[in-house]
């Protein structure tokens, strides 16, 4: 019940936005406007405030009127993307410049090498040892002991 009268609610604001400084009041429809005129004003010095106001489509009467945006977080916000976007090429340098020293290093060259003869040497001796099972194994001379009865039968194993 109580989902229904939060649509029921939603469905009668209007949401809009309201940019405030010592020398205006506007407000918007669409945040993208607002928030140019805010950056606008913040340039200019005058300390602006962004607000968003919901408004009753029934009567036009302000519901809320939230502040979202001031200078000071606006301030804080580009500084905080500046330094981002400071911090983040000489982030990406100094992980391209330890990955290819890390590549060329000869230690990492003579372990490569070492596991790859480990690797080479292991495959031999399961072959060995794959070729020791076959030779000693009973199942080869039961084939062959099979060849005298295939003689004698009267149906073909073999075509």
């Amino acid at each position: 019940m109580s989902s229904d009268h939060e649509t029921d609610s939603s469905i009668e604001n209007i949401k809009s936005w309201e940019v405030e400084s010592s020398s205006s009041v506007e407000e918007f429809d669409d945040y993208s406007k607002a928030l140019d005129l805010f950056n606008i004003k913040s340039d200019q010095d005058e300390e602006p405030i962004l607000y968003e106001i919901q408004k009753s489509k029934i009567n036009g009467s302000i519901l809320k009127r939230i502040p979202i945006l001031n200078i000071k977080q606006s301030k804080k916000r580009k500084e905080e993307l500046e330094k981002k976007v400071a911090i983040q090429p000489t982030k990406l340098q100094q992980q391209k410049q330890a990955i290819s020293t890390n590549k060329n290093k000869p230690q990492d060259i003579k372990y490569r090498i070492v596991i790859l003869v480990i690797i080479i040497v292991a495959f031999l001796i399961l072959l060995y040892v794959l070729s020791q099972l076959v030779i000693s194994s009973d199942t080869l001379n039961a084939h062959f002991s099979l060849g005298p009865i295939k003689k004698d039968s009267d149906f073909s194993l073999i075509a």
